[in-house]
């Protein structure tokens, strides 16, 4: 996929301390000015916690050998991770202001059933030969390598004898020094007997040796960051401050339990206001989500006001089918629904709610700016702080305020959401089925549903669906076409005016058409209780009871209430 530019790419490095700058910028310790770092946009580079460096470790160990990984990415060095497009999880790996490899989950992998993490070294220096996945070439190849060829099989004069096609190989002189690096065509026994053709494809090459640079550690890089962040900080309590004399309505902090809300909320808190918190709990949040909330508002004596979605996504998924990544039915009737009638029920008046959203996140927040409104809960005024911060600059800030946040940053997740989310990746699926005791009762309704519309295994083992549009590139990573059939519903026009859809034919001046009633049926039979449309109504005409109810005497048929709802966002069969 190609590399995606949501700004400026920020990233820096001051090489006589050691460590990352997160402007361009003179370094807080020695003063010296940061040098760009090369990374792949939209560079939104986050720490490497201990889960992702034992990934690291493992993965360079079993590809080259045991400890080799010290070799890469040595003990006592701060290591960063720049996610980069692609099918899965792919991270740059930066050591020392260098991009030192990528860890790359490789779905072909994971369907030939091979580990599916694979270590893309990009050799700086002197580095030893390995003891694993190497091949060594003679002489006469060593510096048509350096300068750009690859390795051909007659050049190659030893190899281990274990490298598979496909496998990442180490390429070495003679003298056992590393010249570099790249993806073998053949096994290694062919690399050595075949008598020509290409052998290994040498995607990187072995830089001059870089000189020696100092430990370093997150107290440091705190240190280094701190006059850059405090200045970010004071900008966006700034904007803060005069958000809130623009608004004159009453405001709060839209708590998610994830990094980026926690920096707002401490924003806010340095800006001297003391919000409410609002928390939407939409019934699949993680456990150390919900925990993080109430440690959250304890330690800083908060208000939290919370609605509950309860079990509204199990209740739905049956109807709806699994949320996807281009059919997120979930957010409107766990997320933004809800919101909407917590806003009405408890700011009548209107809100404004900052919220933790950041421009490197998506093209849609890019473009979304640091002020915006929602149709969906049209009485919030949305203002992000942190619009044009990296995830770096929230870590920070972060660190430097000792926050406590959610635990699962530390195993491997880059975001934190909820645990049914089609925007996760098969890297992370695979941590949430070894660390979630719930994860089970999702895989279960997965099966059920294949099962019910008769689709293949790959379906969810491969994580197709997360899509309802499979993307070329995914789909074409498994043998068959696999698409995500509709389910479709019989209704009898004579059966279906109940009381209720009688009672909501109120909203219409003139007798509706058949196919409007059947829409007006699927809406009362299937409503998710989100509460968009009560929120919606300006008569407060409707409410929920077991569904949604009108009171007829209120409603003014403005048909306010039509324009917003899931069952018509998302159910092709209603329009």
């Amino acid at each position: 996929m190609p590399a995606v530019y949501l700004g400026k790419v920020h990233l820096h490095w001051c090489f006589n301390c050691n460590i990352p700058l997160v402007e361009k910028s003179n370094c807080g310790i020695c003063s010296e000015e940061g040098e760009p770092v090369k990374i792949t946009p939209p560079g939104d580079v986050r720490p490497a916690f201990e889960h992702d460096l034992d990934l690291i470790r493992n993965t360079i160990d079993r590809q080259w050998g045991e400890g080799y990984w010290k070799n890469i990415i040595p003990e006592n060095k701060l290591v960063l991770l720049n996610s980069c497009p692609a099918e899965d999880r792919m991270d740059e790996v930066i050591v020392d202001g260098k991009v030192r490899g990528i860890i790359r989950y490789v779905v072909e992998d994971r369907i030939k059933n091979k580990e599916p993490y694979s270590f893309i070294l990009r050799p700086h220096g002197e580095m030893p030969r390995p003891t694993k996945g190497y091949a060594v070439v003679d002489k006469g190849a060593v510096d048509p390598i350096k300068n750009g060829a690859s390795a051909l099989a007659p050049g190659i004069i030893d190899a281990d004898q274990k490298i598979a096609e496909g496998d990442e190989v180490i390429i070495t002189s003679p003298e056992g020094n590393v010249i570099g690096a790249g993806r073998s065509h053949l096994s290694g026994e062919e690399l050595v007997n075949r008598s020509k053709g290409k052998g290994v494809k040498v995607r990187w090459r072995s830089k001059n040796k870089p000189e020696m640079l100092s430990p370093c550690d997150w107290k440091k890089a705190i240190r280094g960051n701190r006059h850059i962040v405090d200045d970010l900080v004071s900008e966006s309590v700034e904007f803060i401050e005069e958000t809130v004399k623009e608004h004159q309505v009453p405001m709060a902090v839209s708590y998610s339990g994830g990094k980026d809300s926690l920096a707002t909320l401490l924003l806010v808190l340095d800006a001297d206001l003391k919000p409410d918190m609002i928390f939407i709990d939409t019934g699949i949040e993680l456990p150390e989500t919900i925990k993080n909330v109430k440690q959250t508002a304890e330690r800083y004596g908060l208000n939290v006001i919370t609605k509950d979605a309860k079990t509204g996504y199990w209740d739905n998924v049956d109807y709806f089918g699994p949320s996807a990544r281009d059919y997120r039915w979930c957010c409107k009737t766990c997320k933004l629904g809800p919101t909407a009638l917590l806003i009405k029920e408890r700011y009548p008046d209107g809100l404004l709610s900052f919220i933790g959203q950041r421009r490197y996140e998506s093209e849609n927040r890019m473009f979304h700016g640091d002020t915006w409104t929602n149709p969906w809960v049209p009485d919030q005024i949305g203002a992000s702080p942190i619009q044009n911060w990296t995830a770096l600059h929230v870590w920070l800030y972060l660190f430097m305020k000792d926050a406590d946040y959610n635990p699962w940053y530390e195993k491997g997740f880059e975001r934190i959401g909820c645990w049914v989310c089609p925007a996760s990746d098969l890297a992370e699926l695979e941590i949430l089925e070894e660390k979630l005791d719930d994860f089970h009762i999702f895989k279960e309704k997965l099966i059920e549903y294949k099962e019910e519309l008769e689709l293949p295994d790959e379906w969810i083992e491969f994580g197709l669906w997360r899509w309802l549009d499979i993307p070329d590139e995914v789909e074409k990573l498994v043998d068959d076409s696999i698409e995500n059939p509709e389910k479709d519903e019989e209704i009898n026009y004579e059966y279906i005016m109940t009381n209720r859809v009688k009672e909501m034919m109120n909203i219409f001046k003139d007798e509706p058409k058949e196919r409007t009633i059947q829409n007006i049926y699927r809406r009362i039979e299937h409503c998710t209780s989100c509460g968009v449309c009560v929120a919606a109504c300006p008569k407060n005409a409707l409410y929920l009871e077991d569904g949604i109810r009108l009171h007829e005497e209120r409603c003014i048929q403005c048909q306010k209430c039509l324009q917003k709802c899931p069952i018509i966002e998302f159910d092709s069969r209603v329009r």
